[in-house]
């Protein structure tokens, strides 16, 4: 894609970075004209299609994609969308990563038409549809059980039995060439009959990694399409193109609870300094599925942090996610075994024009590209212990950013080195060059964001 230059990429309307502004949302049409500079520039969405419209279906998905164009969403990933298992099911409609066939779309969703119409129209947006996809166990039900039992796996003379007290679902047997032959053609049907552009990869690191480099060559000889793996382990990394940072999420949640900003920083740099991903990427993320399920709300977990933090996941390194209802600030916990809609409305407006303008901030500024591409991270010493500043710089461009994290509105200096150059004052408007003397007034757990 070409890329635009930068001075264009900057010319943007400007919101409040107060975290309590008395603002109405503002004319939206917003990302549509905005393109995404490369491929390691992009936003990920998660959708539970279960819970995402009133339709629960994909046609509800389909008929939202010009918001989601809108919000700055590049990647839908759908999660799990086969027939979910009967037997031993958990709730009233049973976890969707308990799949009975993995060859067929769950009937409450729509049809394999539907899908494809759903496929068919985010492509003409421009955006992508990645499939979560479930390789390591079965439902009790699925439909290899009856015939092919020898493609699970034996533990302490029981077969089938269930995996980590997963209690909804059996355990596959990747020592059986006949069971990850099929499960590579089925892999393989989604791409060729829906034309899907990736795989989001459950429990990845649970499953061989030969299986993984086996699967993606023969999907490779189809489409090229995008990895990500549910994990942390980086010898995966030589499959897949982007795997979860799931032990930063971890430090975010437990900054949340001790507001230790000492903590946070050494995470970011331990997170960017991390040499097995200098040539791919990460998903960097306050919430999903899982989290929201078992651990409760951001809202609950990050508490008076999360509008900086939320700043920050967009910022500090890679891909962000959104979970559905994220972006409109939904406080509620919604379980996996059970239809629990996303509540759309109220919508918070501080929350939903700050995301709007992060996902364009990350969609146009090559110094936050992720990956190989990825730039420089400078953390700034500052005159207060709650504020946490850092700039990412690739060639000439530079995004500063600073985040207050105490209860109190601070004015603030650099204590050493100062970012360099004539900045635009991205959330607000006007232009800032910075010595150690310039003082900054940021709002109690409040954020400013800079681009040069």
């Amino acid at each position: 894609m070409r890329i635009k230059p930068l001075f264009v990429l900057m010319v943007i309307a400007f919101i409040s970075c107060s975290s309590n502004p008395d603002i109405t949302d503002p004319d939206t049409s917003g990302n549509q004209g905005v393109s995404v500079i490369s491929k390691n520039n992009r936003v990920i969405y998660e959708v539970n299609v279960r819970n995402y419209s009133a339709e629960g279906n994909f046609a509800g998905v389909e008929k939202d994609l010009p918001r989601l164009k809108s919000l700055g969403a590049d990647i839908l990933w759908l999660m799990p969308i086969h027939p979910i298992g009967k037997e031993n099911r958990e709730g009233t409609k049973g976890s969707p990563y308990a799949v009975k066939d993995y060859k067929a779309v769950n009937p409450d969703y729509g049809t394999l038409a539907d899908l494809q119409s759903l496929v068919k129209a985010a492509h003409a947006a421009n955006m992508e549809i990645w499939l979560d996809w479930v390789a390591n166990h079965t439902a009790w039900d699925h439909v290899w059980v009856k015939d092919h039992l020898d493609y699970y796996a034996e533990k302490e003379g029981v077969r089938p039995y269930s995996p980590n007290d997963w209690g909804d679902v059996i355990q596959l047997d990747y020592n059986n060439a006949a069971m990850r032959a099929a499960m590579i053609d089925a892999i393989k049907y989604w791409v060729q009959e829906a034309d899907i552009d990736g795989f989001r990869c459950d429990a990845a690191s649970f499953i061989p990694l030969s299986f993984w480099r086996e699967a993606r060559a023969e999907v490779n000889k189809i489409k090229n399409i995008t990895w990500l793996a549910e994990g942390d382990n980086p010898e995966y990394m030589e499959v897949f193109d982007y795997d979860y940072a799931w032990e930063f999420n971890t430090q975010l949640n437990t900054f949340g609870k001790e507001n230790n900003v000492t903590a946070l920083i050494d995470a970011c740099r331990k997170l960017y300094d991390n040499s097995n991903y200098s040539a791919k990427g990460r998903m960097v993320f306050l919430t999903n599925h899982d989290l929201n399920a078992y651990d409760g709300t951001e809202f609950v977990r990050y508490g008076d942090a999360l509008l900086p933090l939320t700043v920050l996941s967009f910022t500090i390194y890679d891909m962000p996610l959104i979970y559905n209802g994220q972006e409109i600030g939904m406080n509620k916990s919604m379980g996996l075994f059970d239809i629990e809609k996303v509540q759309w409305s109220p919508v918070n407006q501080t929350i939903s024009n700050l995301i709007k303008k992060l996902t364009q901030l990350k969609r146009t500024q090559l110094a936050l590209e992720s990956g190989a591409g990825r730039g420089t991270l400078t953390c700034y010493q500052m005159s207060s212990d709650k504020v946490f500043a850092y700039s990412r710089k690739k060639g000439s461009n530079e995004v500063l950013v600073l985040l207050n994290f105490g209860p109190s509105p601070v004015n603030v200096r650099f204590s050493d080195q100062a970012p360099s150059g004539n900045f635009t004052n991205y959330l607000k408007s006007g232009n800032q060059e910075f010595t150690s003397q310039t003082v900054l007034t940021l709002p109690a757990n409040g954020y400013a964001i800079y681009v040069k």
